[in-house]
């Protein structure tokens, strides 16, 4: 398995932009800055596994990019839908918490395979 360091450094570009887009729309102002950091970090480690991880099989590769990229959109999507229409703390954190998990455990399934 390779990291980028590029394309990590890309990707955590894209994760601050999309942080303070969270700032900037979340309409919870005691939440503002919850969603913002956790959601900053939720977004960023799918996308640096979808742009900056690459594995030297061919078939992990693209089923980690390809897993990777559909939990990235969707993680995206949703801290965007949390962002704006204020969920409660526990809510936000369990939900946002079991998506990376699944996300985690599917790619260590993948990934680590011989």
């Amino acid at each position: 398995m390779k990291i980028n360091a590029f394309l990590t450094f890309l990707s955590l570009l894209l994760a601050a932009v999309l942080a303070y887009a969270l700032y900037y729309y979340c309409k919870a102002p005691e939440m503002q800055w919850l969603i913002t950091i956790a959601g900053g970090i939720c977004i960023f480690l799918p996308w640096a596994g979808t742009l900056a991880v690459s594995t030297e099989n061919k078939g992990q590769n693209v089923n980690f990019k390809v897993l990777s990229a559909i939990f990235a959109c969707a993680i995206t999507g949703l801290q965007l839908f949390f962002a704006t229409h204020t969920p409660s703390i526990p809510k936000y954190i369990l939900i946002s918490g079991i998506l990376l998990i699944i996300w985690l455990s599917i790619a260590y399934a993948i990934i680590g395979k011989k």
